[in-house]
């Protein structure tokens, strides 16, 4: 199967190395120019380097019903998808946990155990009690909870960014370019990709537009800011003494909210979008289908869209409510959902689309190291 995958997109991007009308649309055509021959790690670099803007399936002469057939946003996102699963394995879930409603089930079933661990540790009338986090739920405990499937993460996302780099041809030594590094992460920050040939994405249908990038934009810098927050959080704990919580026109506070409200609003969107998608032309947030196998390409990739975007949405809407809701009787039980949610997002992480940054990334570095090379 992967093997017939991969020779597909070879057959589909030779055509596109020997047109190469759309070489000035994104760097995957420059970066396949580079290449006389393609190897299945080619295939792999060139996916990730693709952010499925749509605007080469647009201009393709090619593209179906032609008799070539060629559509690189779909081939490459099937490729991504692939590749991803093969890099982190998904564990045997069991069927409560599979589906479109697998993030709520499981923030249900971790919220209920976080409960009775309250429940059994500070006893149930710290519950109702509002008057700090650590009222609810000790310092220690709270750590443990967050920092031990931020470990996993990290641990599962570093094996498997190990064996991407290895199967694109990448070097330790690239790894150490602090150049295209700088230039990579430059790009991200800008969501440059993203603009397809300059005229933004034909996303969800045949017409340019900015939406995606600026809600994507929303989802990224949202999430950077709710990091922030934690950060100033720890800062004013841990080294100015200050606990929580916080007064509202403090740091963490203004963070969280901006963060919080940017997140809700660019899933919000993102999730609209998804709804109205032409899956046939490709999948919007680099594929990883998430359901069973057998499940058709087209409702596999359309929920795995909205399995992401519902996980950022209740992240970070029950961050919120843990803010309007601090100084009443509903706190202990918000705050216990919200860190349920983040042990869930962060457990899962890894075998969702919010990996996908990870390896784009890494195929910008490469991509930069490559361009930067002599001849």
């Amino acid at each position: 199967m992967m093997d017939e995958l991969i020779a597909e997109a070879q057959r589909q991007l030779r055509i596109c190395n020997s047109c190469r009308y759309c070489e000035g649309y994104c760097a995957v055509f420059p970066a396949l120019e580079r290449r006389t021959v393609l190897e299945a790690g080619d295939v792999t670099s060139l996916a990730n380097l693709c952010h499925d803007c749509r605007a080469c399936l647009y201009a393709c002469m090619y593209a179906p019903p032609h008799e070539f057939a060629v559509n690189p946003p779909e081939i490459l996102s099937r490729v991504r998808a692939a590749t991803y699963r093969a890099y982190v394995p998904p564990p045997p879930w069991p069927a409560w946990l599979r589906g479109r409603s697998a993030r709520v089930s499981a923030v249900i079933g971790v919220t209920a155990a976080l409960l009775v661990l309250v429940a059994l540790t500070e006893g149930i009338d710290a519950l109702l009690r509002h008057s700090g986090p650590y009222q609810v739920i000790s310092y220690p405990a709270l750590l443990v909870t967050v920092l031990l499937p931020s470990a996993w993460s990290v641990a599962v996302m570093l094996r498997a960014v190990a064996r991407y780099w290895n199967d694109t041809h990448g070097s330790l030594r690239g790894l150490a370019d602090l150049a295209a590094w700088r230039k990579a992460l430059i790009y991200a920050a800008r969501l440059s990709y993203l603009r397809g040939g300059g005229g933004d994405c034909y996303y969800p249908g045949a017409d340019p537009s900015p939406a995606r990038r600026r809600l994507h934009a929303a989802v990224f810098y949202g999430f950077a800011a709710c990091f922030a927050a934690t950060v100033a959080a720890a800062f004013m704990q841990d080294i100015l003494g200050i606990p929580p919580p916080y007064p509202l026109l403090s740091a963490p506070v203004i963070l969280g909210t901006a963060g919080g409200l940017g997140m809700i609003a660019g899933c919000a969107g993102l999730f609209v979008l998804a709804r109205r998608s032409d899956l046939a032309a490709g999948a919007a947030l680099g594929a990883i289908p998430e359901q069973a196998p057998e499940q058709a390409p087209e409702q596999a990739r359309g929920a795995a869209d909205y399995g992401l975007l519902i996980g950022l949405g209740l992240l970070a809407a029950t961050g919120l409510l843990t803010l309007l809701l601090r100084a009443t009787p509903a706190y202990g039980p918000v705050l216990i959902t919200h860190l349920a949610t983040i042990v869930v997002c962060f457990c899962i992480a890894p075998y969702t689309r919010f990996a996908h940054s990870v390896y784009r990334v890494l195929a910008i570095v490469a991509d930069n190291i490559e361009a930067a090379r002599p001849g």
